[in-house]
């Protein structure tokens, strides 16, 4: 399987069969939980669980509480800052890179953002809204609209990345 399809298939896996356990889980700052359903989680610690349980070797605690771009420095070099794009750019552009799975590193909050191929979804635990785990189309998304900073790691799209998860 080349690392293209492989780095598919983790993005799929992320979405149809981890995050839809998620769904729903309590927001909170300091939420913690393994479980999802169980507890609160906050948004580093969501970010990190749902990577842990995919099989990629993250230390879960450290990240979570670090700055979003230190996370995401960690784990790929695969990374494009959009802060300066309007943005209507920016969905455009993360779109335009294709199906995946990435990180996106806002203002004072992380999440996923995955693209099926057809439409780009900004997926996190979020205080906005439904004070929960939400997946929602990114271009609806108010948090994602007014984050003045916006950086994203194609962790999916990033061979090496990809590499190591299959090791």
């Amino acid at each position: 399987m080349s690392t293209k399809k492989a780095g598919e298939a983790f993005a799929s896996y992320i979405d149809k069969q981890l995050v839809p356990h998620w769904i729903g889980t309590p927001w909170d700052y300091n939420g913690i939980t393994h479980t999802p359903g169980k507890g609160k989680i906050a948004c580093g610690y969501f970010v990190t669980t749902v990577l842990r349980d995919a099989g990629v070797r993250i230390n879960r605690v450290k990240m979570a509480q670090c700055a979003s771009e230190t996370m995401i420095n960690s784990l790929t070099k695969n990374k494009v800052n959009y802060s300066s794009l309007s943005f209507n750019e920016f969905i455009n552009k993360v779109k335009a890179k294709g199906k995946g799975l990435s990180i996106i590193g806002l203002d004072n909050h992380t999440g996923f953002l995955y693209n099926d191929g057809k439409e780009l979804w900004f997926i996190h635990s979020s205080v906005a809204g439904t004070r929960a785990v939400a997946k929602e189309k990114a271009r609806a998304s108010s948090v994602l609209y007014y984050s003045n900073y916006r950086v994203v790691g194609f962790i999916s799209q990033d061979a090496k990345f990809i590499k190591r998860w299959l090791k």
